[in-house]
């Protein structure tokens, strides 16, 4: 998999608990933290896209960064199967099927 440049969209966020969060709307980014054990909550926006909010820790920090870095490396089967997964989660909240 080929890594991108994380949006400027993608930031730390408070979460109401007061536990740090990683949020962003970069599903390629998403699917690669996910096939990497994080587990994401998807968060519908008002601008109709879907937000992936990750608990913040050392380790998906380190993620985050090697993928920006475009040094980050994941099975090809691990990352479609996060990112298919995804997508349904992001099909399901939305209210129907692409």
């Amino acid at each position: 998999m080929a890594a991108r440049n994380i949006p400027s969209n993608s930031r730390l966020a408070a979460t109401p608990a007061s536990n740090p969060a990683f949020v962003t709307d970069h599903l390629a980014l998403a699917a690669f933290l996910a096939s990497c054990g994080h587990q994401p909550t998807l968060v519908p926006s008002q601008s109709g896209k879907v937000l992936f909010s990750f608990t913040a820790t050392q380790m998906l920090n380190a993620a985050v960064v090697a993928f920006n870095d475009g040094v980050a490396k994941v099975e090809p089967a691990a990352y479609n199967t996060a990112r298919i997964r995804l997508r349904q989660q992001m099909d399901a909240l939305k209210g129907g099927a692409r």
